[in-house]
This record gives C-alpha cells, sequence and structure tokens, in this order.
C-alpha cells in the first residue's frame, strides 16, 4: 500500500499529470463563508530544490516544488508538511493576495510530517485556529484548501470518509480520511471543519496509478497531533515527547488465543530498545500491554499517542497480561531521543553549489535547419534558436515549452545560436538578475516567459 501513497507536494511536471476524476459533496453556502473567512490565512509555498542528476556524468539541477500552508500566529508563523521543504534550498510563502515572502524554517519533526515556517512582513497577519480533531466523526463534513496543481488556491468540499488510517509513517499514525480534494501542492494546507477551524493538515493522496492523480481517497494529519508537535517546535521550553523505549503491534484475535489473553484488544511487544525506561522497569517482549494509568487505548498506535504526551519524569503506571495473569509494572516517562527541532532545508557545499552555478533551465538548444523547419512545420522566414527537446519536470516544462518552439530573443536582443543564448543566460546569472525575459515562438503564436537566473534565494 506504501507504494500507492503519493505525499501532495508538487514539481513541474505533477501540474500535467492525467486526473482521475472523484466525486465528493457540492459546496453550499455556509461552505463559501467558510473558504472566504479561511482563504487570507492560506498560503502557497514555493521551494527550490536539487534534483539528482538524470544521466552518468550529469550535474545536480535546481527544479521550483510547490507546496501549501496556512499561518497559525499574526507574526507571520506558518505551518506546512515536512516533505514540502525536504531538502529545500529555499522558501518563499505566496500570501492569496500575491505578496511573496522568503520563510525561513523554525523547525521540523522528525518522525510526524510537519514543518513550521516563519515569514516576516510589516503588519499582522490573518490567522487560522485549531479546531478539535478527538470531536471529529465519519461523515461530517470538511473543506480542503491549498495550491493544487500549482494552478493557485483552491477549495473543495467533502466529508471525513474514515479516522485513525494507519499509513505507517510513525508510530502514531491516525490519519483523517477525506474524499475532499487533495491533489499534489496541496500538501501542507489546512483540512477545515465547520467551525472553520483547522482540524487537519492536507499530506498525502491515494491512486494506484503511479501517475494518477486525486480519486477521492486522501490524508489529512488531525489537528491533536498537529498542535501538540507545533508547540513543542516552537517553545523550546514546551513538555518533551514522552518515551518508554519499545516498539508495539496491534494483538490479532489469532495472537490473544496463542498467548490465552482473555480481554479483547490490547498491544504486543515486539522490540525493547537496550537501556530504555521499558527495560529498566523490567518489561519484556511479548508483554501485552492492555492499559496505561487507567486508561485502555484501542490498538498500538493510540498506545504510543497516550505515551507521548505524558509528563518526562512522570510515572505511567501500565497493566500488562504476562504469564497467564494481569500484572502491573510502573515506567518513568524519558524524553523521546534524537529529535530534529531544526532541519530539512538543504545547506553546506551543495545549496551553496546551486545558489552560485547558473541554472539549467532543462532545454537543449540546436540551429534551426531544413529538416528541423521541415519536422516543426516553421516558417522559412523564421530566426532564432530552435528546441530541440524538453527534460520533464523542470522549469521549461512547467512553462509550457516544447520541442520545435524557437527563441527569437532575450531580453529583446535577437538571438541566433545556442551559444548567443548560452552567453545571455550566463552574464544574467553573472549580474545577479533574478529572471531572464525569453521570447519564444511556435508554429502559430509568440510569447514571453520569464526564466529563473539569479541566485536561488531571489
Amino acid at each position: 500500500m506504501r507504494r500507492l501513497l503519493f505525499c501532495a507536494a508538487v514539481a513541474f511536471v505533477a501540474a500535467v499529470m492525467p486526473m482521475t476524476p472523484a466525486s465528493a459533496r457540492s459546496m453550499d453556502s455556509a461552505d463559501a463563508r467558510i473558504a472566504q473567512n479561511a482563504t487570507p490565512a492560506v498560503v502557497s509555498i514555493s521551494l527550490w530544490k536539487v534534483r539528482d542528476a538524470t544521466t552518468p556524468g550529469g550535474t545536480p539541477r535546481r527544479v521550483k516544488v510547490y507546496g501549501s500552508g496556512f499561518i497559525i500566529d499574526p507574526s507571520g508563523i506558518v505551518v506546512t508538511n515536512k516533505h514540502v521543504i525536504d531538502g529545500a534550498i529555499s522558501a518563499q510563502v505566496v500570501l492569496s493576495d500575491g505578496t511573496p515572502y522568503t520563510a525561513k524554517v523554525l523547525g521540523v519533526a522528525a518522525m510526524v510530517d510537519i514543518a513550521v515556517l516563519k515569514i516576516d512582513a510589516s503588519h499582522p497577519l490573518p490567522i487560522l485556529k485549531w479546531g478539535n480533531s478527538d470531536a471529529l466523526k465519519v461523515g461530517d463534513a470538511v473543506l480542503t484548501m491549498g495550491n493544487g496543481l500549482a494552478i493557485g488556491l483552491s477549495v473543495s468540499a467533502g466529508i471525513v470518509s474514515a479516522l485513525n488510517r494507519d499509513l505507517q509513517d510513525s508510530p502514531f499514525d491516525s490519519y483523517i480520511q477525506t474524499d475532499a480534494a487533495i491533489n499534489h501542492g496541496n500538501s501542507g494546507g489546512p483540512l477545515i471543519d465547520a467551525d472553520g477551524d483547522v482540524i487537519g493538515i492536507d499530506t498525502a493522496l491515494y491512486n494506484p496509478d503511479q501517475n494518477g492523480g486525486f480519486i477521492g481517497i486522501g490524508f489529512a494529519i488531525p489537528s491533536s497531533t498537529a498542535k501538540f508537535v507545533v508547540d513543542h517546535l516552537l517553545d523550546p521550553h514546551h513538555s518533551k515527547p514522552g518515551w518508554l523505549g519499545f516498539a508495539l503491534q496491534d494483538m490479532t484475535p489469532e495472537l490473544a488465543q496463542a498467548l490465552g489473553v482473555q480481554r479483547r484488544g490490547g498491544s504486543i511487544i515486539s522490540v525493547i530498545n537496550a537501556g530504555g525506561p521499558a527495560s529498566k522497569a523490567g518489561l519484556r517482549t511479548g508483554d501485552v500491554l492492555e492499559a496505561i494509568n487507567e486508561d485502555h487505548p484501542a490498538d498500538a498506535r493510540a498506545f504510543m499517542r497516550a505515551i507521548v504526551v505524558l509528563p518526562i519524569d512522570s510515572q505511567a503506571k501500565l497493566t500488562i497480561w504476562r504469564d497467564g495473569k494481569d500484572q502491573t509494572i510502573t515506567a518513568t516517562i524519558a524524553e523521546w531521543p534524537n529529535l530534529m527541532p531544526q532541519g530539512g532545508m538543504m545547506t553546506g557545499k551543495m545549496a551553496a553549489m546551486m545558489v552560485q552555478k547558473a541554472p539549467d533551465p532543462g532545454v537543449k538548444l540546436a540551429l534551426i535547419t531544413d529538416a528541423a523547419r521541415k519536422q516543426y512545420g516553421l516558417d522559412p522566414k523564421l530566426n532564432g534558436v530552435l528546441i530541440s527537446s524538453v527534460e520533464a519536470g523542470t522549469e521549461a516544462s512547467d512553462l509550457g515549452i516544447v520541442p520545435g518552439d524557437v527563441i527569437t530573443s532575450i531580453q529583446g536582443t535577437p538571438v541566433t545560436t545556442p551559444d548567443e543564448v548560452k552567453h545571455a543566460v550566463m552574464a544574467a546569472h553573472e549580474q545577479h538578475r533574478p529572471y531572464l525575459a525569453v521570447l519564444i515562438k511556435s508554429k502559430d503564436v509568440a510569447r514571453w516567459v520569464s526564466i529563473s537566473i539569479g541566485p536561488a534565494t531571489s
């Protein structure tokens, strides 16, 4: 199942992926009011990332990737998915009115797919409030909002299709499933309830077709999990996630019968971390956890969520089944190891190289020959430089450039050879220009496009 789940961030190529129709409920007047109120706090995120070379001996290439997010504090605190910013050289947050801001990363959760960004505006920004995902019921009305397919902010209506879905991303998975559209580019956007509050972070979609889009099955991180993680990332004094040092799996009826467990449910310990709190407390693999502090979590992931929110150094009273009887063991909650308060953005030599390197928009250039004129139906009088191929997933493909297009001028200066194009690109890069204006002629249409030139932070 994992290979059929796709994170909902989007690179250039995703914007032209074929879509499979998916039906959801239609929007009503209440939805419209909620969407209008929420829109100012929903943002688009564009990032420069590095894509590995596609050919032996090739060089890495900068590509533009898109995602979504939402503002939770007037000072400019933005929440999104961790996978949106992973490996990024730089990030830009664009408000619904089109205002762009350079974003910096405040924190990234190591296991839960959440990141927190900061933008600096000269005025307080509109926000969205956290809702209570624990109160959700299957069938509740919801909205998704975000930069789906990188075509701009959009809204979709749907319902909660299921709760507590396990995508095997973390020991705590409790995803909300919805039929409100979550397409590539919606990653990090809000899932909003009937009160206009955020009850989830749109994160993934399901499609058995590797090249497919949304088919009515999307997933969001519940706000109960997201708020806990975000509060921790923003406040160094906030309670750290609790840890006991074991791995759990759900008890099945067959395992219960084999072990003689009389009570239904529970979780069985499959791994004990050496030297961890569970090991020190005398817990063993094969112990069946039935309750923690008199609470009976429904499954292994719920058990882990119950542990992670307990205060560090507090005592957890665990009811276990061992040797045919119930027993009680007390373990001391420790801080979750290997936390990652900051990260995600690329740093070091690779980032510096990609900032300094003149970007390759992903095209091959050639002289216009009689054979090319015949192949692409070019006007015999047309002069310029032929684009002979366009690499998928690059800036050029995102701009709609295709083989057979002809570059006729750059910054208003006519060009006739590939070397003239390359010289113009390099000169603009050395002058730290953010973009280069390129006039492209196809069979019937001439149009200007802007190619990214300057440092990735521009």
